[in-house]
């Protein structure tokens, strides 16, 4: 290979500033490099679940982002990995050649590169194909620190905005949607779950840092981001949004499930014995995304929720669908599709 086509390779995935579109380009770039039958990226959780593959073969790029099954040899391959500590590991089957490497490792998930050949690649290849993946790590490391709350460690309020536009922008209109429902329940394969976003913000907070001082109150909001780690899926997305206020943003099968995750984990707080400073609860607000109004306005319905929340009596979930319902407010005027910009 041409150094600069190496050159070009590098600077197509560093380009980019979504850990997604850097992925793929990684595929692409190992794909060409190697003349690769197809190449992947597998996402495991702690126990051992694949909940994630990235693939592109031929001119196909496809990602699933729920759970799935692989194939046994795979599975064993990457337990083999797990439980020995390797690196990477070439498998031999009868009709191809799978070289396997360990992409990303944490405390939450881990990732592996699989790359399938017709036949093994060359140790120059391989050497070049450590530089890249090195260089690719050191690349992820310095965005995620663009991307994390320095105190807590979960999302910051920039990569919010990042995600919030990216899921809006998938989701299907409201007709769409219904129509994918019914055709999932005819095909009996698994519905499109529909989005929820929950704003979560500390009760009296501010007199928690007055009485007892902001080491407390920073001891507090790591203990919060710690609990809603552990309350809520891995491919949930959590974020601190700023001071006290946190935002989830997850999939769940209808209101009455996603409030009986929101009060597990509100109940969790509210049991939790903070150091020094004992019980602190939580009031969140909660509003199903749609296509059918703009995302900064469904953020301004999940504030509505949590104000409902706080005026209620505090430690409760409010949902603006059921405010809704009761005659408690209303919907903006203008909707998504009403509105022409220029």
């Amino acid at each position: 290979m041409h150094h600069s086509n190496i050159v070009d390779h590098i600077t197509a995935f560093t380009s980019q500033r979504d850990t997604e579109m850097i992925e793929f380009s990684l595929l692409k770039s190992i794909k060409l490099m190697l003349s690769s039958n197809k190449c992947s990226i597998i996402t495991m959780d702690k126990k051992g679940d694949v909940t994630g593959e990235m693939v592109h073969e031929g001119e196909d790029y496809v990602v699933h982002d729920c759970r799935f099954m692989v194939t046994d040899y795979l599975l064993k391959a990457y337990k083999l990995m797990k439980d020995s500590g390797l690196q990477d590991y070439t498998l031999k089957t009868e009709s191809n050649i799978y070289l396997l490497m360990v992409l990303q490792k944490d405390h939450f998930v881990e990732k592996f590169l699989v790359i399938e050949q017709a036949i093994q690649i060359s140790k120059a290849e391989s050497y070049v194909l450590s530089g890249i993946i090195s260089i690719y790590n050191n690349f992820i490391d310095l965005l995620k620190e663009s991307q994390i709350d320095e105190l807590t460690g979960l999302a910051n309020r920039k990569t919010f905005d990042t995600s919030i536009s990216k899921i809006f922008n998938n989701l299907p209109l409201a007709d769409n949607f219904e129509n994918d429902r019914r055709q999932g329940r005819e095909e009996n394969e698994a519905q499109p779950l529909p989005h929820w976003l929950a704003i979560v913000d500390i009760d009296n907070f501010k007199s928690v840092n007055d009485n007892f001082g902001h080491l407390y109150g920073d001891e507090i909001l790591i203990q919060l981001a710690q609990i809603i780690r552990t309350s809520f899926r891995e491919e949930d997305l959590k974020f601190r949004f700023g001071g006290e206020e946190f935002i989830i943003l997850f999939k769940a099968a209808g209101l009455e499930n996603c409030k009986q995750a929101l009060e597990r984990f509100r109940e969790e707080v509210a049991s939790y014995d903070f150091p020094q400073v004992g019980q602190v609860t939580v009031s969140i607000g909660v509003v199903q995304l749609s296509k059918n109004q703009f995302h900064v306005t469904l953020i301004d319905y999940a504030d509505q929720a949590l104000y409902h929340s706080k005026k209620s009596g505090k430690n409760q979930v409010s949902f603006f669908e059921e405010m809704l319902a009761a005659g408690l407010t209303k919907v903006n005027e203008i909707e998504s599709g009403d509105l022409d910009l220029f």
